[in-house]
């Protein structure tokens, strides 16, 4: 197993801005809100790192930051916003099932050990085929919170650490006439949470007559606190949209506007409408 972990440096900033998806060309607008973040959380702890193989590409990331500065709650842990093994068959190839994931594991507890936190915790989902909660639980983490397919788990240091928690949203307000409620919480450390912004905009353009669009970035953490918005997510007259998947489209999004528009008023949306 010969690779390493090194810190972002300009050689690989783009392959980790994109969240090692070389093979397309990234959305300007994804970049400028991956950037936006960036820079806001650079001076507060944050480590973005790359795993690199002996012929020097990218086969993995890793970015982690102070738990106070996460979309979790908690104090004097290290939190992990993601752990990604490059897994499709282009480019590096799949470097899954290689121990690559716990090579960086052991990094990040290991900083964390050196920077006098008392534990690390992490988030994923309960269901395999994407950011599996399983993984860490394989690794001997245990779980402190949960919502929905949402998980939080932990490994503490020592007998005085504190559990962390999600956050839990205050569901946003519903505007109280005939138009939809769209309504985006926006985290840019996660290309993921970037296309959802996108989509959203893209799948209200022409529909102002239909929906009311409204987009909250949440790089602030008064502004997570606020709302109790830390991870990304689509509300729909306050309720989410596909929280846990599966991936859907702009077009997708924009039909399901439609839908509940006419169910909300027995009107068919304009059909000239984008």
């Amino acid at each position: 197993m010969d690779a390493r972990i090194v810190d972002v440096a300009s050689e690989t900033e783009a392959t980790f801005f994109r969240c090692l998806h070389d093979e397309k060309p990234q959305d300007p607008r994804a970049a400028a809100l991956r950037r936006k973040w960036h820079d806001l959380h650079k001076d507060k702890g944050l480590r973005e790192k790359v795993l690199l193989l002996e012929s020097g590409e990218v086969a993995g990331l890793c970015q982690y930051i102070p738990i106070e500065q996460s979309p979790f709650l908690g104090r004097e842990l290290m939190a992990i916003l993601c752990i990604w093994v490059h897994g499709y068959d282009h480019l590096v190839g799949n470097q899954q099932k290689k121990g690559f994931g716990r090579l960086i594991l052991d990094a990040i507890e290991a900083d964390a050990r050196e920077s006098g936190m008392k534990g690390v915790a992490a988030w994923g989902k309960d269901f395999p085929y994407w950011n599996p909660v399983s993984f860490y639980e394989h690794m001997g983490y245990v779980r402190a919170d949960a919502e929905g397919q949402t998980i939080l788990v932990w490994k503490p240091f020592s007998a005085d650490a504190e559990a962390p928690k999600l956050m839990r949203l205050k569901r946003p307000p519903v505007p109280g006439d005939r138009k939809v409620d769209v309504t985006v919480f926006v985290s840019g450390w996660c290309c993921g949470g970037c296309d959802y912004a996108l989509t959203a905009r893209d799948a209200v353009q022409g529909l102002e007559d239909v929906a009311h669009y409204n987009e909250i970035d949440t790089s602030e953490r008064e502004t997570q606190l606020e709302y109790g918005a830390g991870l990304a997510g689509i509300y729909l007259d306050g309720e989410p949209f596909r929280p846990d998947g599966p991936p859907f489209t702009t077009e997708e999004l924009t039909a399901e506007i439609r839908k509940l528009y006419q169910r909300k008023t027995g009107q068919q949306a304009d059909s000239g409408a984008a």
